[in-house]
């Protein structure tokens, strides 16, 4: 028998971690790591002894005391507001922090998806090399070796073929500009 399933079993126990778990979100990065602790702790208690899960205070402080553990050394990131994060210049101006807009920066996505389409030519391995290059991977080898496990086939040759395919694609872009 699975140790947690022994928690899972037992209703009320299972209803208190999550309960606890729920009072802990807006305190830590991730509350499902809380839980297993506490399933799998409880599950060895339990083990021990079945009688055991009707020691309801007793389980019920093991839980607050991993709450509390938990606590200490999983706090959530602390945040800062956008307007707060100010660099002051020599003179006395202040420059605000600006995020990136990623929805400003669309038109470039679409005239860049546009560009791999035509240059692809529908062809499966083509997308791949220039999605590779488009998102900024330009090493020959680590290309390759993705083609040799996507397609199958020698890793050399698929080198070969994207310096091909890269002169190619020079060419063709020469001429349309």
């Amino acid at each position: 028998m699975d140790n947690s399933f022994i928690v899972y079993q037992v209703s009320w126990i299972i209803e208190r971690i999550y309960e606890v778990s729920d009072q802990l979100r807006t305190s830590v990065k991730d509350q499902t790591h809380f839980e297993e602790r506490c399933i799998n702790r409880i599950s060895r208690y339990i083990k021990g002894d079945p009688r055991r899960e009707k020691h309801r205070r007793y389980i019920e402080g093991m839980i607050q005391r991993e709450a509390s553990d938990f606590l200490s050394w999983c706090q959530k990131e602390d945040a800062s507001i956008f307007t707060e994060l100010v660099i002051e210049d020599d003179g006395e101006q202040e420059i605000e922090f600006e995020p990136l807009d990623v929805l400003a920066n669309v038109e470039s996505e679409v005239i860049r998806n546009e560009t791999v389409t035509l240059l692809a030519e529908g062809d499966c391995m083509k997308s791949m090399i220039l999605q590779s290059w488009a998102d900024g991977n330009d090493n020959i080898a680590s290309i390759s070796r993705s083609l040799a496990r996507s397609f199958g086939g020698n890793v050399e040759s698929h080198r070969k073929a994207v310096n091909r395919f890269r002169t190619t694609c020079r060419k063709q872009l020469s001429t349309a500009i």
